[in-house]
């Protein structure tokens, strides 16, 4: 079969012939169709995440659409890489795709649904009527943020980010309030303040970190008169800020993470059984749009350097 070998971390993934895995009493090996490519997948073949190939070389990718022997398509979690021809899964242990969701947007949608809909359920503690910021909105991820949200039943969604990177997109996505951060400090302090002081927030989802979060803080500790969950999923600007003790002390903020870890497996596995089939219906019915790049599985090499565009998810097409 073909396949995406990393046989070294900081390496780009290489097109390969490979013979098929064998899958145990408990696995079932299946017929991979897509796999997307993630944050997550860069980070990990760089050797810069916390979770690590248990050996190298090791075929990339952690999920993906896969065709069943009896022509359906379902979405699958991989115990070996799933950007190869075969896969080994548990079996099951999968989400039917609905017949008209396109198999691109399928292979997509999962991964930003865990670090936007799972963050906000699972460690937001999302509830219908919350108001919600979502702090780095013009990423692919807060794209669906943005519109999982609303489609939730969110009162009112803040985004923040770029007006260079889409921000004013996000209106049409469901952003009632869209906050443009390419001013100066004092003004964007000044524009924030007045926004989350008559729409106090409930909860939000930070995908920047550093300086950007260190701003959000400060304008949320000045107007919150009531407790907020602040999520921190990404570091897109940074990996650390100046948190003051005061500001935890002196305000009911709850600071929180997302991901692998603070998510629990038992979590995701609930996450993708309860509430992946409905996000795929909410999809299949357009109420969902995420930009979609493809790629042949032969161009791996070259698409695992190319740098996300505007929100747009990278998918490998492995196979007809």
């Amino acid at each position: 079969m073909k396949a995406a070998i990393l046989n070294q971390y900081g390496e780009s993934p290489k097109y390969v012939d490979l013979t098929a895995p064998v899958p145990n009493a408990d696995e079932v090996i299946v017929e991979m169709v897509a796999s997307s490519i993630k944050q997550v997948d860069k980070l990990k073949a760089a050797g810069k995440h916390y979770t690590k190939y248990p050996n190298l070389p090791a075929v990339v990718g952690m999920d993906g659409i896969a065709r069943l022997s009896n022509g359906s398509y379902v979405y699958v979690s991989g115990i070996s890489g799933t950007m190869a021809e075969m896969a080994l899964v548990v079996p099951n242990n999968w989400v039917s795709v609905p017949q008209n969701l396109p198999t691109p947007l399928a292979a997509a949608l999962p991964n930003a649904l865990m670090g936007s809909d799972a963050a906000m359920l699972y460690r937001g503690k999302f509830q219908e009527g919350h108001t919600v910021v979502i702090n780095g909105a013009t990423g692919g991820t807060g794209r669906i943020a943005v519109q999982m949200a609303k489609n939730r039943g969110a009162n009112c969604v803040i985004a923040i980010g770029r007006i260079s990177s889409g921000l004013s997109e996000l209106t049409n996505l469901g952003a009632d309030i869209v906050i443009n951060t390419e001013q100066t400090e004092a003004a964007y302090l000044n524009e924030l303040s007045g926004y989350l002081s008559k729409h106090q927030p409930d909860l939000v989802i930070d995908y920047l970190w550093s300086r950007p979060a260190e701003l959000l803080l400060k304008a949320l500790n000045e107007v919150m008169k009531k407790e907020i969950r602040f999520v921190t999923v990404g570091e897109m600007a940074g990996a650390t800020i100046n948190l003051p003790s005061a500001l935890l002390r002196s305000r009911k903020i709850v600071l929180l993470g997302s991901g692998i870890g603070s998510i629990s497996f038992t979590e995701i596995k609930q996450y993708l059984a309860t509430e992946l089939p409905g996000v795929y219906k909410w999809a299949e019915e357009g109420k969902i749009i995420m930009p979609i790049q493809t790629v042949e599985l032969a161009q791996i090499e070259t698409a695992w350097q190319r740098p996300e565009a505007k929100g747009k998810r990278l998918v490998v097409l492995i196979q007809p």
